[in-house]
């Protein structure tokens, strides 16, 4: 049952106050409804700051039919907390549905929030239609551009997603990942040293990526820069041991690097990440 919030018993108080959020989130499993009911914000509050999503989740459904009864569907801490916790239970597309629902019930970050699960849950198509959604409240948005260009890039939408990487990068030149996903793009057409030049970007901003690494190395490797191409192969398997397509492309950048005069290789770099 849900009521008016009243003052915290005192033990429950004492809890709040030295911030023991688990041994809060405890001490309400063992109240009744009633007193879960009347101080429920706060229950959300320990459950989602000692990171029990599971519990958090499973709470928050049963509030929300309860709270919008009458109203219907509006805007209320459960529904922040429930998509949080679903990211938090790696549940990456959930937890970017019910933030794109907040975006929609006039949450401002809702669409962003969106577009940053769903790009963690490799969700291209709704990745596609939460930055769409996004750029209609705020059309110059950077990064609503880069995500929307990722996930055209990732829909193999390549010719689509070169322009609105480009404007994506003329809004904001350190997005590490669109610099990447733009050097994709440009190897798809076989603009090999325009794609090394963005992916030459995009790994002084984060030299860790991996396909970065890789696609770099396929547009050098067709360069004909195969020291480059097995320095960048070599480096991108390092960071993945077991993955046999680069291991195959450093195994033909190896052989060409050791050449002396580095012969045309007599086939097509594999396909990009």
């Amino acid at each position: 049952m849900l009521e008016l919030a009243s003052a915290l018993p005192p033990p429950a108080e004492a809890l709040r106050q030295a911030k023991d959020w688990a041994g809060l989130a405890d001490w309400f499993e063992a109240q009744t409804p009633a007193v879960r009911g009347r101080h429920f914000e706060t229950w959300l509050q320990a459950l989602q700051k000692s990171q029990r999503w599971g519990r958090l989740v499973e709470i928050c459904d049963a509030l929300q039919p309860q709270l919008e009864a009458t109203s219907g569907p509006r805007l209320g801490s459960y529904r922040f907390y429930r998509a949080r916790s679903l990211s938090g239970l790696g549940r990456h597309a959930e937890a970017a549905a019910a933030h794109a629902e907040n975006g929609r019930l006039g949450d401002p970050d809702g669409f962003s929030n969106a577009c940053t699960e769903a790009r963690l849950g490799m969700a291209w198509p709704a990745l596609l239609a939460y930055a769409e959604a996004l750029l209609i409240q705020r059309p110059e948005n950077g990064l609503g551009l880069a995500w929307k260009g990722e996930a055209l890039a990732r829909l193999e939408r390549f010719s689509e997603a070169e322009p609105v990487l480009k404007a994506a990068l003329a809004k904001d030149p350190t997005i590490a990942y669109a610099w990447n996903n733009l050097g994709r793009c440009l190897n798809e057409r076989k603009a090999w040293g325009e794609a090394a030049a963005a992916l030459d970007q995009a790994l002084a901003l984060d030299p860790g990526q991996l396909e970065a690494l890789f696609n770099r190395g396929r547009a050098r490797f067709e360069l004909k820069q195969y020291v480059g191409s097995r320095d960048d192969f070599r480096a991108a398997l390092a960071l993945e041991p077991d993955n046999l397509v680069l291991a195959e492309n450093l195994r033909q950048a190896e052989r060409y690097a050791a050449l002396p005069a580095g012969p045309s290789p007599g086939r097509k770099g594999t396909k990009s990440k």
